[in-house]
């Protein structure tokens, strides 16, 4: 018989108010609870248990009544009705309530059909269906066999009903030590307190139920036992939770734990909130929209290892404030937290009211130096900035799309990073190994400490050496200054350029006024440039920091001529000559005020002054007739001078000769 038309015949036998087939259904029950076969499929409304489903009298005695007559394997059904019950039902054994009755969305439909609801005022328990752990000794496989507690197609009204004392009360609490636990379209709606509350679970398999406007956590995952437990070996599988006053999905210890194309929407909290130990986890395409605070909250524990979100969207979150993220992982260890294919969006209400949020794409604080979170491919967006990266490291890969949004739009960062940050007062390195082997380079921005104005966090290459041993760092990039270090103190030069084009090195200064090279030595008999030919065991050019320069012939020659600063407001050779080599070629001295050279015209006898404040008392002025004027008689002589201010000269009478004078000091 097919189990369509068993309930047919099930419900007809309710229907007549006891035939042959629901007695002898309520006949075989004890005997099949005892035996623990199963009494097959047992109908609430049958004679032998009495349930009406009238939304007024208690069915709650009728439907515990079925339920411990079912026995493990048993199936008790529920056809269409509204059943009232001033207490919880229990289930321990492997008995399976079903219906026929589960809305997707109960605002819409008001639930007003088919339900299990509280009785008005008069309800006395912590849950409308409570699942206890199995009187056989904890046995798993005794637990399980036939399969464990089943729900299926029921439609849970808590009608925001309190217990009678006060108490919350939650749709579905299943307690510790429950294992092997399936629900299969269920709804649970306007409960007091959370939607389903399962503490240390295990072996859960859970497909479309939905906890839509319950006051606490529509799904919450908790360790009541307090012995490390939460949630174990479960699958979640198109579940829904909606407009539940804490979060969507509340989630301790997973491990072993995979949901896939579940939804969280318009929770107050989080929508999915993971934390404790994440042993290991997989969200497949689950979604979030408008939760109150983060859309995925993941707050790590030591001590475990990988939580993997793969193409879920986190949309509109953040509603309640600033500083939620669609994404945020925090907590104190992330080893193994990867977002493959994920992406978060921004918007408003539906009405588009509101503020646009959230505030950050992805958001990671608080983790420890090792913990690394890879984010690959996706889309990201946020109001304020797309990453939020406040704790150790997120890893932005190629082929991850940014965005802010503001009242105007969104600014899309176009660019095409790899993206690698992490906690100031930590190396960040990418490193470049022999395969098999150990490092060999890496590209470090340095653990030097931030204080906020722009210094600290360097950059600079790595030289290993072949054990993998760091052996010097050849170049150094400031963070303070931007300024370029080569080479570091002991280690040989720390720039070699073989050039196979002329220029070997061309600087090309683009600012106006500004300078091509800068030397700063250690001392002033360093030196800051020196040339020479392939051969040459010495220098034949060199440049000493106070800009001497030195000159060889080359070979093992040492350099012989210099010149250079002999003063101040002197330069010259202490060992050359000045030689004008070329024909053609030789000294040239500017003439003007203060000059020393010029010419003069002579006044016969009477003294001629030539103000220039070249001259001193031991100048050597030599004159020289360039013109000859009136009566030259070929003699002009320096008649007078008074040092720093001018000297006269005189020639013959009748003389107006123009004479060209020249002052030289002696050295």
């Amino acid at each position: 018989m097919t189990d369509t038309s068993r309930r047919r015949l099930l419900a007809g036998a309710a229907g007549l108010g006891g035939t042959a087939l629901a007695t002898a259904v309520a006949t075989a029950a004890p005997a099949a609870a005892a035996s623990g076969t199963g009494a097959g499929w047992l109908n609430v409304r049958d004679t032998a248990f009495g349930a009406l489903g009238d939304d007024s009298a208690d069915d709650q005695p009728a439907i515990q009544k079925a339920i411990d007559a079912a026995g493990q394997g048993g199936t008790v059904y529920f056809p269409p009705g509204r059943y009232r019950i001033a207490a919880p039902l229990r289930l321990s054994l492997g008995v399976t309530l079903r219906g026929d009755w589960n809305p997707h969305f109960p605002v819409r439909t008001n639930m007003a059909d088919s339900f299990l609801r509280p009785g008005i005022g008069n309800f006395t328990g912590e849950a409308l269906i409570v699942v206890d752990p199995a009187p056989v000794n904890g046995d798993y496989t005794d637990s399980a066999y036939r399969g464990g507690p089943r729900l299926h197609g029921l439609a849970l009204d808590g009608r925001d009903q309190k217990d009678a004392t006060g108490a919350a009360i939650d749709g579905i609490r299943i307690n510790p030590g429950v294992k092997d636990v399936g629900m299969d379209k269920v709804t649970v709606w306007r409960c007091t307190g959370h939607g389903l509350n399962a503490q240390n679970a295990a072996a859960f398999q859970l497909n479309q139920v939905h906890c839509v406007d319950n006051d606490g956590h529509g799904f919450t995952f908790g360790d009541s036992a307090g012995t490390g437990g939460g949630l174990v070996d479960a699958d979640l599988f198109q579940c829904y939770s909606q407009g539940n006053k804490g979060h969507g999905y509340d989630i301790l210890n997973p491990n072993a734990v995979t949901m896939v194309d579940c939804r969280s929407e318009w929770n107050a909290q989080h929508g999915y909130q993971i934390t404790g130990i994440t042993y290991s986890m997989v969200v497949v395409g689950c979604n979030t929209d408008r939760s109150g605070q983060d859309g995925f909250h993941v707050s790590t524990s030591a001590g475990g290892r990988f939580i993997q979100f793969v193409g879920c969207l986190a949309k509109r979150d953040g509603k309640s404030g600033t500083g939620y993220s669609g994404f945020s992982v925090t907590g104190a260890s992330a080893e193994g937290v990867v977002l493959a294919a994920c992406s978060t969006s921004t918007g408003r209400n539906d009405d588009n009211t509101g503020d646009y949020s959230p505030s950050y794409g992805i958001t990671t604080s608080a983790l420890n130096t090792a913990s690394v979170v890879s984010v690959v491919g996706g889309e990201y967006v946020g109001t304020t900035a797309a990453f939020h990266d406040v704790g150790a490291a997120v890893v932005r890969h190629s082929g991850v799309t940014a965005g802010v949004q503001d009242a105007s739009g969104i600014t899309w960062d176009k660019s095409d990073v790899h993206m690698l940050s992490g906690a100031a007062g930590t190396n960040r390195d990418v490193q470049f190994w022999s395969r098999g082997r150990n490092r060999r380079w890496a590209l470090r921005a340095t653990d030097a400490a931030e204080s906020g104005t722009g210094d600290g966090s360097d950059f600079v290459l790595v030289r290993y050496g072949d054990d993998g041993t760091a052996l010097d760092t050849p170049v150094t990039v400031r963070r303070n200054t931007g300024r370029i270090t080569l080479g570091q103190p002991g280690t040989t030069p720390g720039v070699v350029v073989n050039a196979s084009a002329s220029p070997g090195f061309s600087l090309v200064q683009t600012r106006p006024a500004g300078q091509g090279y800068s030397v700063t030595s250690a001392d002033a008999s360093s030196r800051v440039f020196q040339a020479g030919v392939a051969g040459d065991s010495v220098n034949r050019f060199a440049i000493e920091v106070d800009g001497t320069q030195t000159f060889g012939p080359g070979g093992s020659t040492g350099r012989d001529t210099s010149w250079g600063r002999l003063a101040a407001a002197q330069v010259g050779s202490t060992d050359s000559d000045l030689v004008a080599g070329l024909a053609g070629k030789g000294l040239r001295v500017k003439e003007g005020t203060n000059a020393k050279m010029g010419t003069l015209t002579l006044n016969g006898a009477t003294a001629v002054m030539v103000p220039t404040t070249a001259v001193t008392a031991s100048s050597r002025i030599f004159l020289t007739i360039q013109a000859p004027g009136g009566t030259p008689a070929g003699v002009a002589y320096v008649s007078g001078r008074t040092a720093g201010t001018s000297f006269t000269v005189k020639g013959a009478t009748g003389d107006t000769s123009t004479v060209a004078w020249l002052i030289v000091e002696p050295a």
